[in-house]
């Protein structure tokens, strides 16, 4: 019989509580390794939701050669865990943890702020055995939102932010952000 971990994945636009998901997640567990992108330097070494809650976590470029050690890895910021910010395939590290037999939980953004699928999210989700897909609340309106807007154009697709550059928004309320 061959061992098998699960994956989950935690989508949905920005201020859905995809960490906080993450946070409760590992929490349950023993023997966790979280992850989050070796580029976002916010929050320190911690993964911190806005309900307050925090998990350690280790800032990672590459896969961690100590990650065989871990049965349930968690991994935050699941769209950036690509190239320049990443070194190697993702989806083929979390396939060979799977096939070791560790559980793997990631939280992302399924699209980017043009509602455009981000790859690698679109290549978990083919892989993952559970999609938990959550919503935030429109900015605007408070409505049930699916999408992440910018709110002014910076020229770059894959960056860090909260509320000074991204606001969640409903399919009433979302737009592109106007050109600078």
């Amino acid at each position: 019989m061959t061992v098998r971990g699960r994956l989950v994945l935690y989508v949905g636009p920005m201020f859905a509580g995809k960490s906080a998901h993450l946070i409760a997640a590992a929490k349950r567990q023993t023997d966790v390794l979280a992850l989050k992108p070796g580029f976002d330097t916010r929050d320190g070494s911690e993964l911190v939701s806005r309900d307050g809650s925090h998990l350690a976590a280790v800032s990672a470029n590459a896969w961690p050669e100590d990650a065989d050690r871990y049965s349930h890895i968690v991994l935050d910021e699941g769209q950036f865990w690509v190239a320049p910010h990443y070194h190697g395939d993702i989806v083929e590290d979390i396939r060979a943890a799977r096939a070791r037999g560790a559980d793997v939980t990631v939280g992302g953004l399924d699209t980017d702020y043009r509602r455009v699928p981000f790859d690698v999210m679109t290549r978990l989700m083919d892989e993952a055995d559970e999609v938990i897909a959550l919503t935030a609340r429109c900015h605007v309106c408070g409505a049930p939102a699916a999408w992440t807007a910018k709110t002014h154009e910076t020229g770059h697709l894959l960056e860090t932010g909260d509320q000074e550059l991204y606001e969640a928004r409903c399919d009433a309320h979302w737009t592109l952000p106007d050109r600078p």
